[in-house]
């Protein structure tokens, strides 16, 4: 369901073909575009765009403006956001936590022993598998380095704002 949600609110499409691709890896870019479109494309208020390999002809230019002002990314760096890189499990939670306005979360304890205390993921994973938003890839890993694939980043999107 969380493929055919995301195509028929427009917020993602597939490879062309007929085929959605959702083992393939989600860049930064597509993975800020897909919540920006979620979010109903907001217009981005800021004027100067901090980032050297984001230009405005590209078709992310809007939503990476919107998630930096929103404080849902930082970017790569201080001048770049790396589009095209793959965009990693932590990465995506993450994105998605500090769209919700970074919640507090109670209770629960850590399962996962390649989560620690300290990394920029830790609340986000905890508060995302707290509200059944993603699962671990195993009972005891969550893989927050391993590129999240299409399917995963729109089923994150789906669990966390189509279900509600």
């Amino acid at each position: 369901p969380a493929v055919q949600w995301a195509l028929e609110e427009n917020i993602t499409q597939g490879v062309g073909g007929g085929r959605y691709d959702p083992a393939g890896k989600v860049t930064r870019a597509q993975a800020v575009t897909f919540l920006w479109r979620a979010a109903g494309k907001p217009e981005p208020t800021m004027k100067k765009n901090p980032f050297t390999d984001v230009k405005r002809d590209q078709y992310y230019y809007k939503a990476v403006l919107w998630a930096v002002e929103k404080n849902i990314t930082k970017g790569t760096s201080e001048t770049t956001f790396s589009p095209n890189d793959g965009c990693t499990r932590g990465q995506g939670v993450t994105f998605l936590y500090r769209y919700e306005e970074s919640p507090a979360i109670s209770g629960g304890t850590n399962p996962f022993k390649d989560v620690s205390s300290g990394q920029y993921f830790y609340t986000p994973v905890l508060w995302a598998v707290a509200n059944e938003i993603t699962y671990g890839t195993s009972d005891m890993e969550f893989s927050p380095n391993a590129t999240c694939t299409r399917a995963q980043i729109v089923t994150f999107l789906y669990r966390d704002l189509a279900e509600k």
